[in-house]
């Protein structure tokens, strides 16, 4: 069992545009999710490993049926990479 000085997490999340009709308006929509991980003891890096999530999916007319949706989409892809994390973490 190894107890750890410092666990460093870094992440970021975006919603990016992905198709657009001819009038402009947004057809799809990708959201992502990036989490850097690094474990540290005794100020020496001792593991070090990036998670990346993501998921491609259609706008929706109603922009508060949107918002809704990308929060739970959110939701999902952060379950995601902590459960690959806890994974990661209890592998020997």
């Amino acid at each position: 069992d190894q107890s750890l000085d410092e666990l460093i997490l870094n992440s970021s999340y975006n919603i990016i545009e992905t198709a657009k009709n001819s009038k402009g308006q947004v057809e799809s929509y990708k959201s992502k999710i990036f989490v850097s991980l690094k474990i540290m003891n005794n100020n020496e890096t001792i593991k070090k490993r990036n998670f990346f999530e993501e998921f491609s999916y259609n706008a929706k007319k109603n922009k508060f049926d949107l918002v809704q949706y990308q929060k739970q989409i959110k939701k999902n892809l952060i379950r995601e990479v902590i459960r690959d994390i806890n994974i990661y973490l209890n592998l020997k």
